[in-house]
């Protein structure tokens, strides 16, 4: 009886003891090399004009980049009809530098609202004539 206790003893420990064969995971330390990334010089242009009729808005913007150094202007007609233009620039970390040019426009008509009455329009449903 002792011996089929032992034996089923044996056989638990056997089972649950750990394995030392096949593939254990082990902490690897990786090696990282920091790159610090290149950047080319940066050069761009740009430029565009918006004129609608329809809403009245008019502006437009222009800028160029060569490396460090930023230039541009933009423009707007305000409600009130003056041009406002802001030319700006950034050198380095200088920040945004900028300088706002307001002038009134000679002749200025303001667009006008156009208001549309709004007209319900309702059909009475067809007739039908339901027979069972």
């Amino acid at each position: 009886m002792y011996s089929k206790i032992i034996v089923v003893l044996a056989l638990v420990a056997a089972v649950s003891a750990q394995s030392h064969y096949g593939h254990q995971q082990h902490y690897q330390p990786q090696h990282y090399h920091h790159e610090e990334e290149h950047h080319g010089p940066v050069h761009y242009e740009y430029n565009y004009d918006v004129h609608d009729d329809h809403t009245g808005d008019v502006h437009g913007q222009k800028e160029a980049r060569k490396d460090d150094f930023t230039q541009g202007e933009y423009y707007l007609i305000d409600a009130d009809g003056h041009k406002r233009t802001v030319t700006y620039h950034v050198e380095g970390k200088s920040g945004f530098i900028a300088e706002v040019h307001r002038e009134p426009i000679k002749g200025y008509q303001a667009p006008q609202p156009q208001h549309h009455q709004y007209q319900p329009h309702h059909e009475a449903p067809a007739h039908y004539n339901y027979q069972h």
